[in-house]
């Protein structure tokens, strides 16, 4: 999922480009244009692509993304762009949007590196097969240049931007927003910039303000990590079923990278390593109690390379092994 604010100059773009926004987002799922103005509305990461890109087949303006990010600022990211603000200087606000990117935006994640002088602020989506990725990317990358304007002042500017697509026929609108060297076909979407820069405060941040937005992120990282971790349990145990269960599938069904599956589950205070064992557990309980299945069948089906090391770790949560726990539960 993807919050809808940061791409809410698409219905005026449309019209500005000569394309009715109506008919076009109807045939996208998107009956009310107010949707965009909604800091609490979001779609599926898979359909914001399937949108920036027939944005940009319809309108023929292949730089669509871009001018739609353009219009993005921290005020697209809701609390967390509220809490970017109002933070001491830049690398903290930075390194909240890198850990709280997800309450946003659940398709992509953001990372900061240091480089020598240098600091890069990346951007890398995650959903394997999103139409108009490339779209995606430069929306990403013009609402970061404006989060970094907005940190920094006018005198930031990045030393370089780098972009995961081709070069483009038309050049020249990126020359104009970015006002910086580019480079094409990137391992990754990122904006590198002098390091210096991470140890200036922020513009205009407010030390109050800041307090009731920490709280109030706070209360939804508890929220989306308490529920996350029932939804990763279930997605555990369905996976299981497809003998297909390992962290990166995991990750995957999330439309995420596994560091930040793993960080999730951290902070709603489990592990994958601590889910998978619940999850095996009770399903080895269901199989043993509700099938005929034989113990070496159940042992491949939950993933364990034979029956002795499904036996150890069915006693180590029963207390007895599967046959006698079997038989105990039949009688």
């Amino acid at each position: 999922m993807i919050r809808m604010a940061p791409l809410g100059a698409i219905p005026a773009l449309l019209r500005e480009l000569g394309v009715a926004p109506e008919p076009l987002l109807r045939a996208h799922g998107i009956d009310d244009l107010e949707a965009f103005k909604d800091p609490e509305a979001t779609m599926p990461f898979a359909m914001a692509g399937r949108l920036l890109k027939t944005c940009a087949e319809r309108t023929l303006c292949p730089y669509f993304g871009l001018l739609v990010g353009q219009w993005a600022d921290t005020g697209a990211l809701g609390s967390v762009g509220l809490l970017l603000r109002n933070a001491p200087d830049v690398i903290t606000a930075l390194n909240e949007l890198v850990v709280n990117l997800d309450l946003h935006d659940r398709g992509a994640t953001c990372f900061l590196e240091i480089s020598g002088n240098d600091a890069i602020l990346g951007y890398e989506v995650y959903v394997h097969g999103v139409a108009g990725i490339d779209q995606v990317s430069d929306c990403a990358m013009a609402v970061g240049w404006n989060i970094m304007r907005t940190l920094c002042g006018p005198a930031w500017l990045p030393s370089e931007v780098r972009l995961r697509h081709d070069h483009p026929l038309e050049i020249e609108p990126y020359r104009r927003f970015f006002n910086a060297p580019l480079k094409f076909n990137a391992e990754h979407s990122s904006l590198v910039f002098p390091a210096s820069w991470l140890a200036q405060p922020t513009q205009l941040a407010d030390p109050n303000l800041r307090q009731d937005f920490l709280s109030r992120i706070q209360d939804m990282r508890t929220y989306a990590d308490q529920s996350f971790r029932e939804q990763a349990y279930k997605m555990l145990v369905m996976l299981l079923g497809q003998q297909r269960c390992t962290r990166e599938q995991l990750a995957e069904q999330f439309a995420m990278h596994s560091r930040t599956l793993t960080r999730r589950l951290k902070d709603a205070g489990t592990s994958f390593r601590e889910l998978h064992g619940e999850a095996c557990h009770e399903m080895a309980r269901q199989l043993l109690r509700d099938t005929r299945r034989n113990l070496p069948s159940i042992a491949e089906l939950l993933g364990y390379s034979d029956e002795t090391a499904f036996n150890r770790a069915f006693s180590k949560w029963e207390g007895m092994s599967p046959a006698k726990w079997r038989k105990q539960t039949q009688t």
